[in-house]
């Protein structure tokens, strides 16, 4: 498989076709590991990985990711918010790498390395986009219901990066994409307009959002670059807590998501995430797995 963008900043970069290529390679990558069965495609490529926000699943699913495909890693804290320039900073890892992941705040950083970069520039984590993390869901959603067409998802709290990302794979999966949040915190609306489907719902709350949901998904209140707001964001998000009662009041035997990190007792009641309810370790050990196979469609 070769995925026909240099770049993965959004999501919307693969087509249909592409996406569930990639999904259908995470499958085969995550068995074939759990036979104990290696494979080397990456051998000789070397990967950056460029970090303004701290990680812990980003940077190590991407390291053991690619080092078990055979590939070299190196990692700089920091590195686009020195005074160089990202343009600058995209040309010379063009001579040095074959690829560079950037988690990183400002969206236009990332853009603006993809245009001066002769190699791919992965989004793992900006202020409007998470594509990275939306590939795992994706592929935990069907692993656990077998398909994506006619998935329920229901979105309770920020209208973050994490919901944002997901704005673009709609159409193509056919997922049902439901989401509640404060009028102060909704998905910014011209990316809104940018993807726009009839399978995509704003409600006007967590329990208009929930009604037949087959998953409920949240994420924390106050996100990585807002922790100054915790406070304001605590007030104006109660009532979007998910809890028990609100995944039983589906009426079917709803899944719990979330993509890390998280406050137990805040967004999430505190013992959900360790029921039978909850896909949400799935979901991280998917991010290994997707970011393999996203690797093997721009490198190999």
């Amino acid at each position: 498989m070769k995925l026909k963008t240099k770049d993965y900043l959004t999501g919307a970069e693969l087509s249909e076709s592409e996406l569930f290529q990639v999904l259908d390679q995470a499958k085969e990558l995550k068995e074939k590991r759990s036979q104990g069965m290696a494979r080397t495609a990456l051998s000789g490529k070397s990967l950056a990985l460029l970090f303004d926000k701290p990680s812990l699943r980003t940077r190590m699913s991407f390291f053991i990711a690619m080092s078990e495909l055979g590939g070299t890693v190196i990692e700089s804290i920091n590195a686009t918010r020195k005074s160089e320039e990202p343009e600058d900073l995209a040309r010379v890892l063009s001579g040095y790498c074959h690829a560079v992941m950037v988690r990183t705040f400002e969206d236009e950083v990332l853009e603006k390395m993809a245009q001066y970069s002769s190699i791919p520039i992965i989004n793992g984590l900006s202020d409007h986009f998470h594509p990275c993390q939306t590939l795992a869901d994706l592929m935990t959603i069907r692993e656990e219901f077998g398909k994506l067409e006619g998935v329920k998802v229901a979105y309770i709290g920020d209208g973050n990066n994490t919901l944002q990302s997901f704005l673009p794979v709609v159409e193509k999966t056919g997922i049902e994409l439901r989401y509640a949040c404060p009028p102060e915190y909704q998905p910014r609306p011209d990316l809104v307009d940018t993807y726009p489907s009839d399978k995509i719902i704003c409600c006007d709350s967590p329990q208009q959002a929930v009604e037949g949901a087959d998953v409920i998904y949240t994420d924390v209140w106050a996100s990585m670059g807002f922790e100054d707001q915790s406070a304001a964001r605590e007030k104006a998000f109660q009532g979007f807590q998910v809890t028990k009662a609100l995944m039983e009041s589906t009426g079917k035997d709803t899944k719990l998501m979330h993509c890390l990190p998280m406050v137990r007792g805040k967004e999430v009641e505190y013992d959900l995430p360790d029921s039978e309810a909850s896909l949400i370790f799935k979901q991280s050990e998917n991010r290994l797995h997707v970011q393999k196979s996203l690797l093997l469609g721009l490198l190999n």
